[in-house]
């Protein structure tokens, strides 16, 4: 869709939208980044993935990439409350190997592949270097962790410290202490982490289609209205 379409369509949404609810829009956009993006692997329990997009939203972080193996991954409106609508969800699951389909896609795009796990040579998250460039932070399920591929494919390991017993937090904890870690250290760094006009408009446009009523029959409404006006012009 071209970039005037587009901003067009936003004025026109946002007739139809609270002035609270779009002062919230740049409220959130003025803090959103695709610096650091989530990758989650086959994760089996809904409540645990969905707590995790929770936890995005609520540090700013925008891309959640869902790599959908033995598992598809539905999310739990009681746990997410409401949060996964506010973000770019990208869904991996029509090949035999999703994993690598999504590795390939982060690393094109110009991200570093980090896995979440204790691992041999893995960097404790005070000492992650978030100047090294953008950061796609793979997280697996607490049985069984990330795949082999995963880990074999990986440019780094991240791990959070741990003092007691237990081997492990909950996929959603870990998530949450190294988001809270990362998106903290990231606004202090003088990096450039904020979003692009261009992202800032596809963001605006998407979040009205999710919050006004029958948005898709609106938008039908106008280009048909905007077609009819351009024949008779």
């Amino acid at each position: 869709m071209e970039k005037k379409l587009k901003k067009q369509l936003i004025h026109y949404l946002s007739g139809f939208a609270t002035q609270s609810r779009l002062d919230g829009f740049e409220r959130v956009l003025a803090d959103r980044n695709r610096y650091i993006a989530v990758a989650l692997e086959n994760i089996f329990q809904p409540h645990n993935a969905s707590a995790v997009l929770r936890s995005m939203d609520c540090f700013g972080i925008q891309d959640a990439h869902i790599i959908e193996n033995e598992y598809e991954y539905r999310v739990n409106p009681d746990v997410a409350l409401g949060a996964s609508k506010w973000l770019t969800l990208v869904r991996y699951n029509c090949t035999p190997h999703n994993t690598e389909a999504a590795i390939d896609n982060l690393r094109a795009d110009g991200y570093r592949i980090v896995a979440a796990t204790p691992h041999t040579g893995d960097t404790p998250l005070a000492d992650f270097d978030l100047h090294a460039g953008k950061s796609a932070l793979f997280f697996g399920t607490e049985l069984e962790g990330l795949s082999d591929a995963m880990l074999d494919s990986a440019d780094e390991f991240i791990r959070v410290p741990m003092y007691g017993f237990t081997e492990s937090f909950n996929i959603s904890v870990s998530a949450a202490i190294i988001l809270y870690e990362l998106s903290r250290k990231l606004r202090q760094s003088g990096i450039d982490w904020h979003l692009s006009e261009a992202e800032k408009t596809d963001l605006r446009l998407e979040w009205l289609k999710q919050s006004v009523r029958h948005s898709d029959l609106l938008i039908r409404r106008y280009l048909d209205e905007r077609s009819l006006s351009s024949e008779s012009a």
